[in-house]
């Protein structure tokens, strides 16, 4: 039987192994299909079987079949696998689990969005990084504010490095607040942190977008005429600008439905290796876009400075919360990397927008020609 094996031709006895690899990984119950797709969206978009793209090239890659499993953290530790080139669970699953090698590393991380113990968090989906260096975006990561491209998203929840700032400091602020009601509304909202916030009984939580069909309300963050004036409490709007045409408007419009007193996270991708914003939302060339703001669907790139200028000319008071703030261990335990930055933008308590005054400091702000 094995010398009419060997005489097959190489394709037939690489189908039958191939065949045999995807059995194997398929009934060992550490592949999720949904997750798999869900968290490597170039994957995705190729509408390639999702099992077969992790035995050939995905765990190769480094790419996880499952939260069970780290395909990286396996071949870094066993590199015997890693110099073999060979599929990483599938070395697991016929050898590795009986010389005793393990998974995936022991849960030292925390996610304080889903409260889940990770024994590492997900990088960034090489599909960002595999695009900039296409298209030339002349920035890495390490130039980013609030960024940890090796520890991006939680395997349990999926949510973000961001996502799990803001947890931190929602957690502490509406525990201080625990007993007003709060409204707060919560621009293309994050839905692990949409389950978080959900657990807040004080929070009156709506959910706005412009295209996002499972929302509250339908919206352009540049007008909203659907919001009255001095209306939220408090609100987030997470990299959200970037993507639209006129951010002062934006910016004008949220400080206009934030109650006096109010407060909202307001966050932008910002680089800080340059001193400058750089936008033109004139430009719609995909090549362009991703060489200048580093994503096919943004108009501009923030500096630091840019940012801030530009949120306090609405008229906010901006507070800036790192490392000092939080703590080098909740940044450490959490996957937050030491240059992260939490921005809270603040509304007077004495002032008050009429939707009249309102339209007049659009038109203003809209005029008013700046210098970054």
């Amino acid at each position: 039987m094995l010398s009419k094996l060997l005489s097959f031709p190489q394709t037939v006895r690489k189908f039958l192994s191939e065949s045999r690899n995807l059995y194997l990984i398929r009934v060992s119950g550490l592949f999720d299909a949904r997750w798999y797709l869900s968290h490597n969206p170039d994957v995705a978009a190729t509408k390639v079987d999702p099992l077969l793209h992790y035995l050939r090239s995905g765990g190769s890659e480094g790419r996880d079949p499952s939260p069970k499993f780290s395909s990286h953290w396996y071949m870094e530790v066993y590199q015997d696998v890693k110099q073999a080139g060979t599929n990483p669970l599938v070395h697991y699953l016929r050898y590795g689990r009986k010389e005793g090698r393990v998974a995936s590393p022991q849960k030292t991380y925390k996610c304080p969005v889903c409260q889940e113990k990770v024994g590492q968090f997900l990088p960034l989906p090489s599909f960002y990084m595999e695009n900039a260096r296409k298209y030339g975006y002349p920035y890495t990561t390490d130039d980013a504010e609030t960024m940890n491209a090796e520890q991006y998203n939680c395997p349990h929840c999926g949510a973000s490095d961001r996502d799990r700032l803001y947890a931190l400091y929602l957690e502490k602020k509406f525990n201080l607040e625990s007993g007003d009601v709060l409204h707060l509304l919560d621009i293309a909202p994050s839905p692990p942190l949409s389950k978080f916030i959900g657990k807040f009984k004080n929070i009156v939580h709506r959910t706005a977008d412009l295209l996002d069909d499972t929302v509250d309300i339908h919206i352009d963050i540049t007008n909203m005429p659907e919001i009255a004036s001095d209306s939220y409490d408090t609100l987030i709007c997470s990299h959200v600008l970037e993507h639209v045409n006129d951010d002062k408007k934006a910016l004008s419009e949220l400080y206009r439905v934030l109650k006096p007193g109010g407060w909202g996270i307001i966050m932008v991708p910002i680089i800080l290796a340059i001193d400058n914003i750089d936008e033109d939302p004139n430009v719609t060339d995909v090549a362009e876009r991703w060489h200048r703001f580093a994503q096919h669907d943004h108009v501009r790139l923030y500096s630091k400075s840019g940012f801030i200028k530009r949120v306090e000319a609405a008229g906010f008071k901006l507070k800036q919360l790192g490392m000092d703030y939080f703590g080098e261990a909740d940044f450490r335990q959490y996957g937050i990397s030491n240059k992260s930055v939490l921005y809270v933008a603040e509304k007077s308590p004495n002032i008050t927008v009429s939707n009249a005054k309102h339209n007049q400091n659009n038109s203003d702000i809209s005029n008013r020609q700046e210098n970054f």
